[in-house]
């Protein structure tokens, strides 16, 4: 807990994969996965879930208000808790726009918001749950570099006492992480954090960052 964690890695690596073995999606066939020292293959999923949060890259958002959405994650969040959680996800930018705030009806699966903006919210909701484990799917993938800045200045505060996991293939979201996990076939082959991988000419970490690069 209090980190970032970001995990890299080509198409078909296996990113979603061990995200998705976080907050029991999938379990392992082989391997353990612990909380700490407790092995979660025998804990309950719903005790699992609630320790961990999963934020989809896909937005999934109810015809709605923005209030009704957050509450969705937690029903007794308090507005001050929904209005944090908006601030650290930076949707209260757009949010004190609109004509009735929080109260504002986001339309059908949230279309009278753009794609950034949903994200954010996805964010939001993800962030009020206050769950010890985060994890978000692309987070930064349709924000301006601006607003991907504040987003992920927001997410180290936010990681504090809590464990972020960030799946992303944006270098500029990447080496903001404090520890890289890079995956390569299923596999983990590099782990660190960015200065230290690519300090290491003939690093995987490395060799993709060159590519992303080119």
């Amino acid at each position: 807990q209090g980190e970032i964690v970001a995990i890299v890695g080509p198409t078909g690596a296996g990113k979603t994969t061990l995200a998705y073995l976080l907050p029991g999606y999938i379990r392992p066939t082989t391997g353990v996965v612990r909380f700490g020292k407790q092995d979660v293959a025998g804990v309950h999923v719903d005790d699992i879930r609630h320790q961990v949060t999963y934020v989809f890259q896909e937005h999934m958002l109810l015809s709605d208000s923005i209030r009704e959405n957050l509450l969705l994650a937690n029903p007794d969040a308090t507005e001050e808790q929904m209005l944090e959680a908006c601030r650290t996800a930076g949707a209260m930018e757009f949010i004190e726009r609109l004509p009735d705030g929080l109260d504002t009806v986001v339309g059908r699966s949230g279309d009278t918001l753009s794609v950034g903006q949903k994200q954010r919210l996805s964010i939001a909701r993800g962030l009020v749950r206050h769950t010890p484990i985060v994890v978000l799917d692309e987070p930064t993938a349709a924000l301006d570099p601006r607003t991907e800045n504040a987003l992920m200045a927001a997410l180290r505060e936010a990681a504090v006492g809590r464990l972020v996991i960030v799946i992303a293939h944006r270098l500029s979201t990447i080496r903001r992480a404090d520890r890289i996990v890079f995956l390569e076939k299923g596999r983990v082959v590099d782990v660190g954090d960015h200065d230290t991988l690519m300090a290491d000419p003939e690093g995987r970490y490395r060799q993709f960052v060159e590519l992303q690069s080119a």
